[in-house]
């Protein structure tokens, strides 16, 4: 599926949510931003904070691409429930069944990982449109707190195609 493709869909399901046909909009929108699946290439030293942080992205993309949806949810923070008004881990599965109706196979790239302050922030392509990853530690394991739409930089992207599925 195109980008382009993959956006009007996701516009059309804005103004649904909006209109209150579906509760939920921040995994809609969060997710919907960055697209539904990565390739990724998980170099980095075994046990970093890095490597974790991409396992935790691999895995966010890999569950949406299976439709498994009850994992994909499984990795989203309290913050981010609470910041996008998601009652509970059910309306947020409910929202993705929905949104990804109809949505097909959606390659990834996993680019640089960094460190801010107790955030770390993977960087990612879906699609051709980049974005970021933001993960706090949450009960001892990094959970998603936002995912973030980026505006690409003279078209470059510094993310490295790899192995995953």
């Amino acid at each position: 599926m195109k980008a382009s493709t993959s956006l009007r869909s996701f516009r059309r399901l804005q103004v649904m949510v909006r209109r209150g046909a579906i509760g939920g909009t921040g995994v809609v929108l969060a997710v919907a931003t960055l697209g539904t699946g990565w390739t990724t290439n998980a170099a980095g030293a075994t046990g970093s904070v890095e490597t974790e942080a991409r396992g935790v992205v691999v895995e966010f993309f890999r569950s949406q691409n299976e439709r498994r949806y009850d994992d994909t949810c499984s990795l989203l923070s309290r913050g981010f429930y609470k910041s996008h008004g998601l009652r509970d881990q059910q309306t947020c599965v409910a929202v993705l069944r929905v949104a990804y109706t109809w949505s097909g196979r959606i390659e990834f790239r996993i680019g640089k990982v960094t460190r801010q302050a107790e955030r770390v922030v993977v960087r990612a392509v879906a699609d051709g449109s980049p974005g970021r990853i933001v993960l706090l530690r949450e009960n001892g394991t990094l959970k998603i707190f936002a995912v973030q739409e980026v505006a690409p930089r003279d078209g470059a992207c510094t993310c490295r195609k790899g192995g995953g599925s």
